[in-house]
């Protein structure tokens, strides 16, 4: 059983990585006013690539990078470029609004498929709280009414990609390191967005483009390196509802880097997030205390 430090370790991960994220999506906002997607992806996943075997190199793990034929490690990075090329295609057809609500149902179906798979202990107080996260992420992203057609079910699938390949990372040796998983991923990547590439026409980026992009790059990786740290060893069920600050982070990204101001149903839907967490992190408390036989000072 994953310990209570392993946890909270996981936890610092996922919330470190969802900002980074988050600055790495309102960057490309920007550059999308100017170049497609897949170039976009394709440019930002081959600077990632270069900042991540350098990491690697100064390190010492260069070596580490054949990692990359580890079945398992092949299968995560398949995963993640299905997640992306999913999403991208769906964001074409779908309101954006609609189709986060859609794949923020990952950390649900984590914690049901962690339960089939790795028997974990999930009381009906954890799934009430993931519910009340999930709800509160409705208040934010705010879908409209009847809008769900067909591509909505290449959202479903981006969720169901991304479920999968966190449930993966968690059982992937120590041995192999995060930052190789991390590299492997992004070659697929930026393969991805090579195919989608072939739709788009492509036009040579401007220096202040390269930054932008460069700065993407940089972000995107700490992200990935963050994401896999979040998921090795530890309680999937209880790290994975932090997802939900993802949408925390978008609400300051959007007004300090896009200059969108949120509604106050986006300040209640992140009380809700924020709250969520906290009670999933009091369960794991009790829980644990309840195993180890101690009860808290009187």
């Amino acid at each position: 059983m994953s310990s209570h430090a392993a946890n909270r370790r996981g936890i610092i991960a996922l919330i470190a990585a969802t900002a980074a994220f988050t600055i790495n999506d309102a960057t490309v906002k920007l550059v999308t006013r100017a170049l497609p997607t897949g170039e976009i992806i394709f440019i930002r996943g081959l600077m990632t690539v270069i900042c991540l075997a350098g990491a690697l190199a100064a390190m010492g793990q260069l070596g580490k990078i054949t990692t990359l034929l580890n079945r398992w490690v092949a299968i995560r990075s398949l995963l993640d470029a299905c997640a992306t090329t999913l999403f991208v295609t769906a964001l074409v057809r779908m309101n954006l609004a609609d189709l986060i609500s859609i794949i923020l149902a990952s950390p649900l179906i984590m914690t049901a498929m962690s339960v089939v798979l790795y028997n974990e202990k999930v009381g009906w107080r954890r799934w009430t709280a993931i519910a009340v996260g999930l709800v509160g992420t409705l208040f934010i992203v705010k879908p409209a009414p009847g809008s769900l057609d067909v591509w909505a079910l290449l959202g479903l699938g981006t969720a169901f990609a991304s479920a999968s390949r966190d449930l993966i990372t968690h059982r992937l040796s120590p041995r192999i390191p995060s930052l190789a998983i991390g590299t492997a991923a992004c070659v697929a990547v930026t393969m991805a967005g090579a195919l989608i590439g072939l739709t788009e026409q492509w036009r040579v980026p401007n220096g202040n483009e390269l930054a932008l992009l460069s700065g993407t790059a940089v972000f995107f990786s700490i992200g990935i390196y963050l994401l896999v740290k979040a998921f090795r060893g530890v309680e999937i069920s209880v790290v994975s509802p932090f997802r939900y600050t993802l949408l925390l982070w978008g609400i300051v990204a959007g007004y300090v880097i896009l200059g969108e101001v949120p509604d106050r149903w986006s300040f209640i839907g992140g009380a809700l997030i924020v709250g969520s967490g906290i009670y999933t992190l009091h369960r794991e408390a009790v829980r644990r205390r309840d195993l180890t036989g101690t009860n808290p000072p009187q």
